[in-house]
């Protein structure tokens, strides 16, 4: 988001890193066709309901969001 808000300011450089990530990103399947999404480094899908509960996986993604949240408000306290 910051970088798309920035280019939009007229922030020359950013131009130049949209353009690279648009370039990055629609090469990255003719570059490694069929192996996209395969090998041991992606593992098996997980639907974390199926492994925590609907009550579990809520909590969990609840704790990591407060988490980022108090680590957020703590770096940007810290700057102060």
């Amino acid at each position: 988001m910051g970088m798309l808000w920035r280019s939009a300011e007229g922030y020359i450089r950013h131009w130049f890193a949209v353009l690279g990530a648009m370039l990055v990103a629609g090469l990255w399947v003719p570059i490694y066709g069929s192996q996209v999404g395969t090998g041991k480094l992606y593992g098996s899908p997980l639907f974390l309901p199926d492994k925590f509960g609907w009550g579990g996986t809520l909590i969990g993604v609840l704790a990591i969001l407060i988490a980022f949240y108090i680590f957020v408000t703590w770096i940007e306290l810290k700057k102060k």
